[in-house]
Order: structure tokens, then sequence, then C-alpha cells
């Protein structure tokens, strides 16, 4: 008999007699108690003539201790305890065996689990009333048994029994004898795959039939033991998947990722994330071939098919295929994905596999693949699988581009060591221009022998057929189809916003300049860049700046010319105004009289001069980028202003000859606006450069 206070902690309830007219008031929650039987309760049937006044006490006492949400009032011919229902163990008990009756299965195991945690130890144990031990105990012992029936018969239905075997041990013990309950441990234990177990289990009972009630076993029960004998007999041995693809030849460097997977120890579930093409399958396979020795009982393998031309594939599907590799046959494969789950990590129970989960497309997908405890998981993607980490606890496994050397090995081992060494410093050209990823390596090595290696980095430094010179001539597989298969993922308004980086001709970008490109609130455009984050289409660098690869960015222009032409002027101008914007109103801060164009969007925050310097210097080259495309699309107005502020930073900075260079770029474009007074300031600029 336990009182708990809010926070969980026990409350002292003192006097022996005071706890039993406490488990009395709870067991009868908001009924009324008569005092009588509540002196009859304390004093066994032989109360003292001082009772009544000493139950007033121990009720005096007992309001003191209640906590919120519990009053003990008094009503005629006695008390009443108030509280809700689920305040009491015993009747939040019966509640949840309640709704289980109706519920489906799952939902009734989750409902008799939380039910039969309830039961902590015999009931009324430290209650010193025998009287009421004997009206009550009996009863709550019987309630606990049938709920631990109910689960048995729910979990056996729904391919998961191995979980009832020890809530049914310990109702066996209760009732030895009560053959539904033997019937149904008999049954888990076959299930479970212990069939001698299953055997001794009824024996024993045979036996206790015989020795206590010289019966023998009912139908059912003997029904039971005969499925087990026909298994023992017929069965195969349990089989040992054995689906790990070979690797692939030519692996080359990853011993710090290699590493790392050592480290997550047994039972992990271990994520390698990466950019598409970065060998993340290849890695999996050399850990998983070097690690089969840990697993005994096999390996299980599945290309999850999360980005490709064809849709993912269902976890139903895959599960299906794991129970026929682990010897279930097609009869015993429930229909109901879940059962089909509960029966997959049923069998593994006790066994230790590795399960490889390639190209996975989330955690949603990978959930109903795990096993239980003892067996070990490796998941590759392009996702971050996020969900993945906080809810199971998976371990992340970055795999990032090779380092040079590696990236030179693959194309030695791809084009030939002879090929490689005629012209060392081309192989390290061309290990950048494929940005050291294994796919596109491999690519690049695999063209005709007659192919120089420095001919292949001329074709690949081209940036208008770069995509097509990694990509294989017959399927079209390589760079650009990996790519295209993570766009082709994306949700509509973030692929927009992808294609229209594809305007933006720096190698990253802000947050604030995003959000003018796609014309989107900042918040909205934050949740955006953090998705194509997320599957390895940008990487953040810093809090708010998203970088992009060359190759993603060739991608990235690709898909933007399905724009609109004036869809794509208007995201550049919007993008022109943002930095216009931003660059005049950090010159402000300078102590520069430029003029300050209104916001276009939300702007990064430059609040000081040295902020205001700390933005140009990253924003620099993006910002000569933006002027020269600006030229080029014949925003001369814009371009010119932009010129001018470009100008006043570099003048701040001490950079003349930058100085120099812009303004007469500004000049020749004042002078074809007609522009006089644009021609003006920067006819004085070159004057004071030229003089200085």
């Amino acid at each position: 008999m336990e009182l708990l206070r809010a926070d969980g902690s026990a409350t002292a309830i003192g006097a022996a007699k005071r706890r039993s007219v406490l488990a009395a008031l709870a067991i009868e929650v908001n009924r009324v108690v008569s005092a009588d039987r509540l002196i009859d309760i304390a004093w066994d049937g032989a109360p003292p003539p001082t009772a009544r006044a000493a139950l007033q006490g121990h009720i005096a006492k007992l309001r003191k201790e209640l906590g919120d949400g519990v009053d003990l009032v008094t009503r005629a011919p006695g008390y009443q305890l108030v509280a809700p229902r689920a305040a009491v163990d015993m009747t939040r008990f019966e509640d949840l065996v309640a709704a289980a009756r109706n519920a489906p299965d799952a939902d009734a195991v989750e409902l008799l689990d939380a039910a039969l945690a309830l039961h902590r130890g015999p009931p009324l144990a430290d209650v010193a009333s025998d009287r009421l031990r004997r009206e009550v105990v009996g009863r709550l012992d019987e309630s606990m048994i049938s709920a631990v029936h109910e689960l048995a018969w729910r979990l056996h239905r729904i391919g998961r029994a191995t979980e009832a075997i020890e809530p049914l041990r310990e109702a066996v013990a209760m009732r030895p004898l009560r053959e539904p309950l033997v019937e149904l441990l008999v049954l888990s234990l076959h299930q479970a795959g212990r069939q001698a177990e299953a055997l001794d289990v009824y024996h024993a009972t045979r036996s206790r039939l015989a020795d206590e009630l010289g019966v023998a076993p009912g139908p059912a029960l003997q029904a039971a033991f005969q499925r087990v004998l026909e298994s023992t007999e017929d069965s195969p041995p349990a089989a040992v998947p054995a689906q790990l693809p070979a690797e692939n030849a030519g692996f080359v460097g990853r011993g710090a990722e290699l590493a790392e997977l050592d480290r997550a120890g047994d039972g992990a579930i271990r994520v390698l994330t990466g950019p598409a093409g970065a060998g993340k399958t290849a890695l999996a396979l050399r850990w998983a071939h070097r690690a089969a020795a840990q697993f005994p009982d096999g390996a299980l393998f599945a290309d999850l098919r999360g980005f490709g031309e064809v849709d993912p594939v269902e976890p139903g599907t895959v599960l299906s295929a794991f129970l026929r590799g682990l010897g279930v046959p097609d009869a015993r494969i429930p229909d109901d994905p879940d059962e089909r789950g509960a029966l997959y990590r049923s069998v593994l129970s006790g066994r230790r596999v590795l399960v490889v989960l390639d190209n996975a497309r989330s955690a949603t997908q990978v959930r109903p693949l795990l096993p239980g405890p003892g067996s070990a998981v490796l998941v590759t993607s392009r996702s971050r699988l996020d969900e993945l980490a906080a809810t199971a606890g998976a371990v992340r496994v970055p795999v990032p581009p090779l380092s040079r050397g590696a990236a030179v090995e693959v194309l030695r081992f791809a084009l030939g060591t002879e090929r490689v060494d005629a012209d060392p410093e081309a192989a390290e050209e061309l290990a950048e221009l494929c940005e050291r990823l294994p796919l596109a390596l491999r690519i690049a090595g695999s063209r005709p022998a007659h192919r120089t290696v420095r001919s292949l980095v001329t074709a690949a430094a081209d940036e208008r057929y770069r995509l097509t010179a990694l990509s294989l001539p017959d399927s079209g597989e390589g760079v650009r189809a990996a790519l295209a298969a993570s766009y082709h993922r994306l949700d509509p308004g973030t692929a927009r916003l992808f294609r229209l980086l594809g305007e933006h001709p720096g190698d990253s970008v802000e947050r604030s300049a995003a959000a003018a490109l796609a014309d989107t609130p900042l918040v909205e455009t934050c949740a955006r860049l953090e998705q194509l984050a997320a599957i390895h289409l940008l990487q953040e660098t810093e809090h708010g700046r998203y970088r992009w690869s060359d190759l993603v960015r060739l991608y990235a222009t690709e898909v933007a010319a399905t724009e609109t032409t004036a869809e794509r002027d208007r995201a550049f101008s919007r993008l022109l105004d943002h930095y216009l914007h931003v660059t005049d109103r950090s010159l402000r801060f300078l102590g520069d009289c430029a003029r300050w164009l209104a916001p276009p969007t939300e702007a990064p925050a430059v609040r000081t001069a040295q902020s205001a310097l700390t933005w140009f210097r990253t924003e620099e080259t993006t910002l000569h980028r933006v002027l020269e495309r600006a030229v080029a699309r014949q925003e001369h107005a814009r371009a010119c202003h932009l010129a001018l502020s470009l100008g006043r930073f570099h003048h701040r900075l001490g950079d003349r000859d930058a100085r120099t260079e812009l303004s007469r770029l500004g000049l020749g474009l004042a002078r074809e606006l007609g522009d006089a007074r644009a021609q003006a300031a920067f006819s004085a600029i070159l004057a004071e450069d030229l003089a200085s």
C-alpha cells in the first residue's frame, strides 16, 4: 500500500490501522464506506470502545496527507474518498483492461501492458487487516491473471507471442492447473523456437493434473502439445540468411569511417549519411563483410530505393522478404504489416543478425524494419535521418568526399596505373573536377583506353558538358541521374527554391538572399533550405549560410531552365535588389552617404561598421558575380548602382585597383544610360585614383 505525491515520491502513511482504513477507502474510491465497516476492517472485528474516536483521528491525519485532487469527505453513514479513478492503481487497472476488450489487437496489447505494469508485488502485503486481504486479494489476483491471459492471446494473434512468455510463467505459477494459461505458454515457447521448454511445461502440467486431480490434459492443451511435437519432427533448422551483395572491387580509403562504425558497439543502429555518389553503399558492404563474424545468425540486405526513379519499397514488402530469408513459410507470413513486423522481431529474438538497409528515404521507412535487442542495423541514406537519431538513438557516420590521395587511387584502379602515372597532375585535377566522389571518379575512369587523363580533364572542365561527361552514355547513370533522384523527392515549394538557386551566381547563399530569390517569407525559406541540407543538396557551413558543390550548382542551373524566362528574370531582379539594399545599408554604418533602397525582404543583421565589413568580405565574390550577371542581363541601372557601392567598399579596404576597375565599368554603364550624375561620380573616382 503506497501513497504517492505528484512528483512520485512516497508519503509515509503511519499507523497500521490508518493504512488499513486508507486501503478500504481506496478500494471503494468514490463510494461511501460506512464507519462501522472501517472499524471492523481496522480492528479485524474486535474493536475497543474507543474505536470510533480513534477512526476519526485516523481520518483527520489522512486528510492532511492526501494530495491535490483527492479529498476525504464525511458522508453518512461514513466516509468517501473522492478522486479520479486513475489516481488509484486498482481502478486504473480495471479501466485499462475494460478499454482493451474492444480495441484492435495492437492497441489492446499496449493497454494491457500498461495495466499489468501497475502490478508491483502481492496486493495489500503491508496492510494489517486479514479481513480486507481475504476479501480483496483473491479478486485482484484473478483480475491480473485474466489480464495476462488476454494479453497473451492478443500477442499470439499478432505474431508476438514471445513477449507473453514471462507474464504467462508468472500466471501459471499462481494457477498451475489452469489449462488455458498453460496452453498459451506452450504455444508461445513454441513460436519462440524453444520447443524443449514447451514440452517440459506440458509434461509438468500433465503430471500435476494426474497427481492432484486424477485427470488428463484437455483437448486444447493436448493439441498444443501435438503442434510442438510435429514442428520438432518436421521443421528444418533455422535458416541463416547470407544476403550481403559482393563488395565493390577497388574500394579505397575510408579508414576513419570504418573505425567509427566499429566504435558504435553491439546492437547499435548505424547510419551512413552523405551526398549522392559518395560511396555509402560500398562503405556499408565493406564494413558488413568485415564484421560478418560478429553475426553468426546471418545477414539480411534490402535496397529500399529511397532515392530513385521508382517509388520507395514499402516496409511491409521488405518484411515479407526478410521473413522468407529467415525460413518462415509464406503461409505463416501475416497479411497485416504490423503483424508481419511483430513476427519478424519474434523470429529474430535471441539471434545475432546484421540487417543492412541501403538507400533509405526516411525514418518512417526504416523504423518497422528494426529488429529487437541482439541484432544490429546498418542504414545508408542521402537523408540525415534526424528522426531516427532522435527517437531510436541511431549513430550517424557522415560520408564526405574522399581525400585527394584516395580519389587518385580510385582513378588509378579505374584508368590503370600507367595512364595516371603518365600525368599525375592531370589525375589530381580530374579528381577535383569529380569532387572526389567515387561515383563520378569511376565513371570518369570508364572512358576508352586511348583517352589520356588530360583529355578527360579537358572534357570535364567545360561546365556546359561536365554532368554529361560524368554520366554513362548507354544507361544515363551517373552524377546527373543521382542528383535528379534527390531533386525529384522534394516537395513542390522546396523544388522551386532549388531551381531558383540555379540563378544565384555564387557558391553559397545566406538565408535572407535565398528568401529574396524565391520571394517567400524567411521562416518558410529557412525550412526549405534545411530540407535541402537534410538530403545533402546543400551544406550548412555556418548558421544561416548554405553552400553547394559545383556539381550541384551545375544541376541546379540545368533544372532552373525549366522555369519560364520571366520567372527567372524576376527572381534575379529580387536577388539584385536584395544585395543593393544590404550593400547600401552596410555603407551607412561606414559613414558613406549611399542610397538606401527599401528592403525587398528581411535582410541579414548588419548593425555596426565591423559587421558591415565582415558581411562584405563574406559576400565579396558573390557580389562581383552578381554584378557581372546584372550587366549580362542588361540590368544597367542597377548594375551601375552596385558598381558604385562595391567601389566604396573597396576604397574603405584600401583596394584601389578593384575600385578603379569597378569605376571604369560603372562609367561605361552610366554613359550607355545617359546618367550624367553617375558619370560625374565615376569620373571623379577615376581622377582621384589616377592622381594618387
